[in-house]
């Protein structure tokens, strides 16, 4: 809504004096040059005395535009109300990654706007910006989204799918979907240079030094409702080596998988150099290792990426975990809405971010770890260390710390239980709102504490964790 103020305008005295002096001297001489020149006088002298200019606090242009928001693939341009001073923005979660975003926003030029366009905001909900100037006051605009979410595609009956043998992706936009895949000696689904391929609805059972899908340069690639288990897993401990991931991508941007069940393998979900990826609805069992594998998802060298809506459950007598969730040389991810169960590595911890400003790190420091619950952790629960900063630990919740032998004989957490680490770090890193219930070592909750920015938990609450993601691939003949 435009507001504008108008001033009252008062007649120069000093001016009325000189044209009573003047005028007479202006009927003798040339009258229609020198009254031209005696209305610039005064009309410049009135503008110098009586004009203030007045700002208009009004957004005129608000859009989210890609090429200031790694991960977001097309630009959002948001509709204006003046009336209401509202402003409506569509956010389409398949074309984005993350929902922390840059808007660019049009105001007059003596006006500015609070907070700092510069600052990614949360359009996971309204937010709110003031235009403000020296001599009109302030107005305020709310952005109000409309998050569309992926479509859930209901996952068909396992006596829907069709047996079949290992898939090789020959072409641009080919859709693997229904099928059944058993390998021994060859990766289940392998996809190379080729772009816009979609596996859907698919149950892979791998075995051997191979991987349940293996991709590289294959942009804009789906994974969706699909469960993929190394089967022939020992009765517990890690597999024979790292090398027997789940899903394994290389050099591949805007990826997505959803709703998609990983079990048993050396590492869930792989990523090397794989920017703007979305994972959602991610179920995890028992990640099998051995060092350097052992985490449900792990992001190698990557530029942003969405994790939101997972869980992991891992047996202490099973599992071989490393790190669960691990950010290495990579910025820029949003870890949200989890659930972590089990860690037995005596150096591994729930989160990690570590290495951002290495050789070989992509993206610069940052990230965000937000409403994920952690369960049976001993090495800690969530770090950003060696080089990595400007990470946020937002509503984090922690219980049942473990103390003593961690599993299968592995020894004791080499941090004495330590919940929270920043050593090493570049700074700007924040504990929001976190809690930790009855840890085990009460007087080792963060270290170093003068490494975090904020910290603010509190240790004296009970919690009911999060409920893990369940999805069903099986049904009977009737359903």
């Amino acid at each position: 809504m435009v507001k504008t103020i108008l001033k009252p305008m008062y007649f120069n005295t000093s001016i009325l004096f000189l044209m009573v002096l003047v005028l007479p001297l202006l009927q003798l001489g040339s009258c229609s040059s020198d009254y031209d020149i005696l209305s610039e006088i005064i009309i410049n002298d009135t503008l110098a005395e009586d004009e203030t200019f007045i700002s208009t606090l009004q957004i005129t242009n608000f859009s989210i535009q890609s090429n200031d928001n790694i991960g977001l693939n097309t630009d959002i341009i948001g509709v204006i109300d003046e009336e209401k001073n509202l402003i409506y923005v569509e956010i389409d979660t398949n074309n984005i990654s993350t929902l922390q975003l840059k808007p660019n926003i049009t105001v007059d030029s003596t006006s500015t706007v609070e907070p700092d366009t510069d600052t990614p905001q949360d359009f996971s909900e309204e937010v709110t910006y003031t235009v403000t100037s020296d001599t009109s006051g302030e107005e305020n605009y709310t952005v109000v989204p409309t998050i569309t979410e992926p479509e859930i595609v209901e996952t068909p009956c396992t006596n829907s799918r069709q047996e079949s043998s290992p898939i090789v992706v020959t072409e641009n936009n080919q859709r693997i979907e229904n099928l059944h895949i058993k390998t021994s000696n060859q990766h289940g689904i392998e996809v190379n240079g080729f772009t816009g391929v979609v596996i859907s609805n698919c149950i892979i059972e791998y075995t051997g030094a191979y991987m349940g899908i293996k991709f590289a340069e294959a942009d804009n690639l789906t994974i969706e409702n699909c469960s993929i288990k190394y089967t022939n897993a020992p009765s517990s401990g890690p597999l024979p080596d790292a090398t027997r991931n789940c899903i394994e991508g290389l050099y591949t941007e805007n990826l997505v998988i959803t709703h998609v069940k990983v079990e048993d393998g050396s590492t869930g979900i792989r990523l090397d150099q794989c920017d703007a990826s979305v994972l959602t609805y991610i179920e995890g069992h028992n990640m099998r290792g051995p060092f350097p594998r052992g985490q449900l998802v792990q992001y190698d060298k990557c530029i942003g990426g969405l994790l939101e809506n997972f869980s992991v459950i891992n047996d202490r007598d099973v599992a071989w975990t490393e790190d669960n969730i691990s950010i290495y040389k990579s910025a820029g991810q949003q870890i949200k809405k989890g659930l972590i169960v089990g860690n037995n590595s005596p150096s591994g911890v729930g989160v990690m971010f570590e290495d951002q400003n290495t050789e070989g790190a992509r993206g610069g420091t940052g990230g965000l770890v937000e409403d994920v619950d952690f369960l049976q952790m001993g090495n800690g629960v969530a770090s950003s260390v060696e080089g990595s900063g400007n990470v946020t630990f937002n509503r984090l919740r922690a219980k049942q710390i473990i103390c003593g032998e961690l599993g299968q004989g592995r020894g004791l957490p080499a941090s004495n239980s330590l919940i929270f680490a920043a050593f090493e770090t570049s700074g700007g890193n924040k504990i929001i709102d976190c809690l930790v219930y009855e840890s085990c070592n009460p007087t080792n909750i963060i270290w170093p504490e003068y490494s975090f920015e904020l910290v603010d938990y509190s240790d004296d609450i009970d919690f009911e964790p999060r409920s893990p993601i369940i999805l069903n691939f099986n049904c009977t003949s009737n359903d």
